[in-house]
């Protein structure tokens, strides 16, 4: 897995209750290469992060640089999976896929990826 997940040290609560949902934010850092040749994305685990056990119901990833720094243009986005554990993150330019299998750029490394993840407390 070259995408990992740590709760955010921004907010005091990183997990937002309400009556419906847990709201997890967290931080994403990327590392290695970018998914393999057909899974369109790298795995991102979501399970454990709240008391949830259902898949998420929305998940919204944006890019925040530091003032002064260009942002790299890329879109991020989430195809969910079967399970907590096995959705995929998933980077596009325009409208092209990142390359499957190859490292991530220089840029993309240093990109500062913020996540919100809604999961549904009840079925």
């Amino acid at each position: 897995m070259a995408v990992s997940f740590a709760l955010s040290k921004v907010l005091p609560n990183p997990i937002d209750v309400t009556l419906n949902f847990f709201q997890v934010y967290g931080v994403l850092t990327l590392t290695g290469s970018y998914g393999g040749a057909s899974t369109h994305g790298d795995t991102l685990a979501l399970g454990g992060l709240c008391p949830s056990n259902q898949i998420p119901i929305q998940v919204t990833i944006w890019e925040a640089p530091a003032a002064g720094t260009a942002p790299t243009g890329y879109q991020f986005g989430y195809a969910p999976g079967t399970t907590q554990n096995n959705g995929v993150l998933t980077i596009f330019t325009g409208t092209s896929e990142y390359s499957e299998g190859s490292a991530y750029s220089a840029g993309l490394l240093a990109a500062v990826l913020y996540i919100q993840v809604t999961f549904p407390k009840f079925i």
